[in-house]
């Protein structure tokens, strides 16, 4: 355990051993805000008291997207400042567990990422499943684990979740066979080179945009793409498709119209220039009956690295959902229980947990 370098002072890096593969060892790197409490309430908003009843606030798992890391000090801060114990996960071969000679992102199956996802959970403690609070990628793979783990989170804020491939399914059907193939040729090689460098423009400091990350751990134009992960993503994708509805609360947060182009217009910083937010929508819509989606103007990718005004809607939406939908929805505690949760368990849940690492 130790000081994570990335986030500063409060954060604590731990490392999760995930064995080997043919580039050498496999980690994951769990981070964790230390709150001083783990599981810890916050003071009842007066303006809430008259409405429904509420649990304690659940713990919450970041994850991040593809060539991406966890990285937002400041909604992490956010979301502790309202009773959330918060978490974040850097899966293998990204962000701070991508080691010397591994191949950036390299992923031949979204399911190998099980292993991470359920050694963290065990960390934040198996009796208290937390929502998972999913970007791009990571949308995918969190639905992905939800749908075959039921029971073992809360539920799910999808941050412009890659549900989909651009215009939909007929594209995604198109492109399975051929790419493939291509991963059975090319495997961990990219199948196509690092793309354009529009995110980092609207977004990084150095470029005119408002917020500090690592460029080397997210680069301005993505790593090169291995065949193997895209097919994997796409393989993911069908997989969802083909799925039973989830039974948990689920929202969606993504901007409200894409813009795409080889070259940079002023159009994209307040635009989706990854995904294609219609297909995005649609299939997000088939995902279960307890859906909350969302679309947010001016809002690019990453809703929360978007300018001011639609980075304030996106956490108030997110706010507003975990209040009405997660913590007022119904539980098996007793009403004396939930008016003197018990957090003091939790929190010692999580430390040996951790101590255990």
């Amino acid at each position: 355990m130790s000081t994570d370098p990335l986030l500063g002072e409060g954060y604590r890096t731990h490392r999760i051993e995930l064995g080997s593969d043919d580039e050498g060892p496999l980690v994951a790197t769990l981070i964790h805000r230390d709150s001083g409490e783990a599981g810890a309430v916050r003071a009842v908003d007066p303006a809430r008291a008259a409405g429904p009843a509420t649990s304690a606030p659940p713990p919450i798992l970041l994850m991040h997207g593809w060539s991406d890391y966890v990285l937002d000090r400041e909604l992490m801060e956010h979301l502790g400042s309202r009773g959330h114990d918060v978490w974040g996960l850097d899966l293998r071969k990204h962000g701070r567990s991508l080691l010397p000679g591994q191949t950036a992102t390299e992923i031949d199956h979204l399911n190998r990422y099980d292993a991470e996802i359920d050694a963290s959970l065990r960390i934040i403690g198996r009796e208290r499943p937390p929502v998972l609070l999913a970007h791009s990628t990571g949308g995918l793979t969190a639905a992905l684990w939800a749908q075959r783990h039921p029971g073992t989170v809360r539920a799910l804020a999808l941050n412009s979740p890659w549900l989909e491939m651009h215009l939909g399914p007929v594209t995604r059907t198109l492109a399975q066979a051929p790419v493939r193939l291509l991963s059975e040729r090319l495997h961990r090689r990219p199948i196509f080179p690092s793309g354009t460098t529009h995110y980092a423009r609207s977004t990084h400091r150095d470029f005119g945009g408002r917020y500090e990350y690592d460029l080397a751990l997210k680069p301005p134009g993505g790593h090169p793409f291995p065949a193997v992960t895209l097919s994997a993503i796409i393989d993911g994708q069908r997989r969802l498709a083909t799925a039973g509805p989830l039974p948990i609360p689920v929202l969606v947060l993504h901007a409200e119209r894409s813009r795409f182009g080889r070259r940079f217009t002023e159009e994209m910083r307040r635009a989706d220039s990854v995904l294609d937010v219609h297909s995005l929508a649609a299939a997000a819509a088939r995902l279960g009956p307890h859906v909350r989606r969302e679309a947010i103007a001016g809002a690019r990718h990453d809703v929360f690295l978007s300018d001011a005004d639609a980075r304030s809607r996106a956490v108030a939406l997110l706010d507003d959902w975990l209040m009405t939908s997660v913590q007022a929805a119904p539980t098996m505690r007793s009403p004396r229980d939930a008016e003197h949760p018990d957090t003091s368990a939790s929190a010692r849940s999580a430390k040996e947990n951790l101590d255990d690492l």
